[in-house]
């Protein structure tokens, strides 16, 4: 069954009138499992330190063998002159992820830019990425736990909430202490990770400052990771955990199978 969902809404709200369209290929045959699930993504990337907004969404179940083809919906008066947005595209299979955009692909860069071709890759089998839903590069990861600390507070007045995105066509690795944004480099090899160059802001927080410093220490600490569903434990080099996150984005959840596809309006 194909299904199309634009940005959720209240009850009546409009439609989707337009669609993101291309193509979905591999470089190479692959086995796709019977019940596996072909899921897509519009998504609004212009606010920097926010998970991404998911303006329309597109899954196919099951998904059946490649090349697919996309039908993303999403509302016109959504989309903003200078703002920025990517096509993101995954196959799962029984929550757990199996094919992913190894690039970037962004899209209406102008407004007839609404077709992308996606090259879609086998996810590496590792230990750490077995139980993963989502990739570990370009989510955007909420900070849940430091571990051995208390709980953490709220973001101070005006700062984003405390997280980490790590680039998927750069080492560049990017986030917030709940107070300042921070910028590093990382290294990735298999299930080891590490973090250098980190670089700070200034800012003097009178909340939170602590378990920002915490984060940091800990983040430079890092040299190994673990997914498990949605969430991801950062380790030291002794496996103990360090940090905690969740996956997060906003705007339209996944879809339910049973949903009847929506038709523009």
């Amino acid at each position: 069954m194909l299904a199309l969902l634009a940005l959720a809404g209240c009850a009546g709200a409009p439609g989707p009138d337009a669609f993101i369209t291309g193509s979905v290929i591999s470089r190479e045959r692959l086995y796709i499992p019977p019940d596996a699930v072909f899921d897509a993504a519009l998504v609004d990337v212009t606010q920097v330190g926010e998970p991404p907004l998911v303006l329309g969404r597109q899954r196919i179940a099951p998904a059946g063998p490649l090349p697919y083809q996309l039908r993303i919906p999403y509302r016109q008066a959504g989309i903003q002159p200078h703002g920025r947005y990517e096509v993101r595209a995954a196959l799962m299979e029984q929550g757990r992820l199996l094919l992913d955009t190894p690039g970037v692909h962004p899209v209406l860069l102008s407004p007839a830019f609404r077709h992308v071709d996606l090259i879609v890759a086998r996810v590496p089998l590792l230990e750490a990425t077995l139980a993963a839903a989502v990739p570990l590069r370009q989510t955007y990861w909420r900070l849940t736990e430091v571990v051995g600390t208390a709980a953490l507070p709220p973001p101070a007045e005006g700062a984003d909430a405390a997280h980490l995105v790590l680039a998927r066509d750069s080492d560049r690795a990017a986030g917030s202490g709940g107070c300042n944004r921070f910028a590093a480099r990382y290294t990735l090899d298999g299930g080891q990770l590490r973090f250098d160059t980190l670089l700070s802001g200034l800012r003097l927080c009178l909340k939170g400052g602590t378990s920002e410093l915490a984060y940091l220490e800990r983040l430079d600490a890092v040299r190994a990771y673990w997914q498990q569903g949605r969430s991801l434990e950062l380790r030291d080099r002794a496996g103990k955990p360090l940090l905690r996150f969740v996956a997060e984005e906003r705007g339209a959840p996944p879809l339910d199978d049973e949903e009847p596809p929506l038709q523009p309006s």
